[in-house]
C-alpha cells in the first residue's frame, strides 16, 4: 500500500516537472522566434514604413527583431545623414526609442564633465544621445582600463 502512495506521488511529481520544464521551453522558444536578424521585407508594414521613413536618403545597415518590455520590436541601425542612427520601431509602426551619434562638444556641459571623470579624458569616445519612454539620455562607449566599456548618464551628468 505504501509503495504504491509512493509510486503515485512520485508519478504525479515528475508530471508536474515535466510540465513545468515543457511550459519553460515554450516560453523561451517563443523569445528566441522572436528575436534576429531580419530583412527590411520582413518587418511588419507599418513598422516598414516607419524604418523607410526614419532612413529616407540613408543606408540601413541592419535590422533586428526583439524582444522588450513583452513586446517585439525592430532594431533599426542606419547611416543617415553622415551619423549613425539606432531606432527602435514596434510592430505597430510606433518609433518607441531612438540613438543618435553625436559630437562630444554637443553633449551637456554636466555630461561632458562626468564623462571626463568617468573616462579621464574626452578623445576616443563615442557618444550618442538615446531617447527612450520620453527620456533622454547620454550613452559613451569608450575604453577604460583596456576594455570597452559604455557609460549613460542622464542629463544632470
Amino acid at each position: 500500500m505504501k509503495v504504491n502512495r509512493m509510486t503515485t506521488c512520485l508519478a504525479v511529481g515528475l508530471t508536474a516537472l515535466a510540465a513545468a520544464c515543457a511550459s519553460t521551453k515554450t516560453e523561451r522558444e517563443q523569445k528566441e522566434e522572436a528575436s534576429g536578424r531580419v530583412l527590411l521585407a520582413e518587418m511588419t508594414a507599418p513598422a516598414r514604413a516607419a524604418a523607410e521613413r526614419l532612413t529616407a536618403g540613408g543606408k540601413i545597415e541592419k535590422i533586428d527583431k526583439e524582444m522588450e518590455k513583452g513586446k517585439i520590436v525592430y532594431d533599426v541601425e542606419a547611416n543617415v545623414g553622415d551619423k549613425h542612427m539606432e531606432y527602435t520601431i514596434a510592430t505597430d509602426g510606433a518609433v518607441v526609442g531612438t540613438e543618435t551619434g553625436v559630437d562630444f562638444k554637443e553633449l551637456p556641459d554636466a555630461v561632458q564633465t562626468a564623462t571626463e571623470k568617468y573616462f579621464g579624458r574626452t578623445t576616443g569616445l563615442e557618444p550618442a544621445r538615446v531617447v527612450e519612454d520620453g527620456r533622454t539620455a547620454y550613452e559613451i562607449e569608450g575604453k577604460k582600463d583596456g576594455k570597452k566599456v559604455a557609460v549613460t548618464f542622464d542629463e544632470t551628468g
